[in-house]
């Protein structure tokens, strides 16, 4: 009873910084929760701190997402690793991360690709086909599908939470799936949650974050710290002002 309290009350003080920062009260946005599942992020899941992390993230859903909720999908190295867990709510999000993932999904403890699953949300949004190989040279060579008729666009948003830098073979892939949806004008913005406290630069996502106007980066070196945050410093940290333009837009 105290955690639904608590969301609710972290709901509302959302709204409050979405309304103070011009968001009109009627905008939503479809939610997804990527977290990577690579081997060296074993321990924060083990120990439950990407639990506490997505169960903080629970109020976006409830205010942002027209059904109250977010898809999590999680990945690690390859395209068969991509995994849709489910949806995470205020009723099930307690521990989620330790219940539902941790040992239990494919790729747990592998590397870190991040375009397959970037690929798979585009997907699940309806911005591309459901057939494998969409988004590159097929749609080049046999005309992109037009993309209205694939779904009903609505304003998408994108949690992508990683503890490592993306694999080197993997740059060009994951930055013609960001340029292509940028292209196409998905109405998708993806928040790179960079939470590491070695010595990772995330070099690659300071790089397409200023490359992409939709595309944006927070870098956490206290990952334990940020989940103790008030609502207010969590929300001041993710709402940056390019995805508050983009909520008003």
């Amino acid at each position: 009873m105290t955690l639904q309290l608590d969301l609710q009350k972290s709901a509302r003080a959302l709204r409050l910084s979405l309304e103070k920062a011009g968001v009109a009260p009627g905008v939503k946005a479809e939610l997804i929760f990527d977290i990577d599942v690579s081997g060296s992020f074993e321990h924060e899941h083990e120990e439950g701190t990407t639990s506490k992390l997505i169960a903080r993230l629970v109020p976006y859903g409830m205010e942002l997402d027209p059904d109250g909720q977010m898809d999590v999908f999680t990945f690690s190295d390859g395209r068969h690793t991509v995994t849709h867990v489910g949806t995470v709510t205020p009723d099930d999000c307690e521990d989620y991360i330790v219940r539902k993932v941790v040992r239990r999904v494919i790729g747990w403890n592998g590397g870190t690709d991040y375009s397959y699953v970037l690929e798979r949300n585009l997907q699940h949004f309806g911005r591309l086909p459901t057939s494998q190989g969409t988004g590159g040279f097929l749609s080049r060579f046999l005309g992109r599908p037009k993309t209205p008729e694939l779904r009903a666009q609505k304003r998408s948003i994108v949690i992508f939470v990683t503890d490592g830098e993306n694999s080197t073979h993997d740059h060009v892939r994951t930055t013609r799936i960001l340029e292509e949806s940028e292209q196409r004008g998905d109405q998708v913005y993806f928040l790179f949650v960079g939470a590491c406290e070695h010595d990772v630069d995330f070099g690659f996502l300071r790089t397409i974050a200023a490359r992409f106007k939709n595309t944006g980066v927070v870098i956490i070196r206290d990952l334990d710290a940020f989940v103790e945050l008030s609502d207010e410093q969590l929300n001041a940290q993710l709402l940056g002002q390019e995805l508050l333009d983009w909520l008003k837009a």
